[in-house]
């Protein structure tokens, strides 16, 4: 199973972004998932970058095609513990939502925020690309 961070969706929706190609090539495999956080994160980059409504609505037509994950009440608290223990700011907050998730279902995390990886391989989670 593979957790999608945020970057991954925005570099597979901008053809003309350094990582399209490979970004493109993870959300098409068959065991991607989508933290629901991870959809409101998306949806409010798409709509900083442009103004079009029909983009966007596009956009969340194709997020059909995938699973996308709830995380729970446990999940966020696993998150806040990850994120009190590392001493991060709260800003990272939603990273650490996001790899609360990738650990509990024992997945790999797909991410291009070095920040995120680097903790992640910490906490002993896979990271792709």
């Amino acid at each position: 199973m593979i957790i999608v961070d945020t970057n991954v969706l925005v570099y597979s929706t901008f053809e003309d972004s350094e990582n399209h190609t490979r970004a493109l090539d993870i959300i098409q495999r068959e065991d991607v998932k989508i933290p629901q956080i991870v959809v409101y994160e998306f949806l409010w980059v798409l709509a900083k970058v442009t103004s079009n409504v029909s983009v966007i609505n596009t956009k969340v037509e194709e997020l059909r095609e995938f699973e996308i994950i709830c995380e729970g009440p446990e999940t966020v608290l696993v998150g806040v513990k990850m994120l009190k223990e590392d001493r991060k700011p709260l800003r990272m907050l939603n990273d650490y939502v996001i790899l609360a998730l990738a650990k509990g279902v024992k997945g790999d995390l797909a991410t291009y925020d070095e920040k995120l990886r680097k903790i992640a391989k910490k906490r002993g989670v896979r990271v792709i690309p």
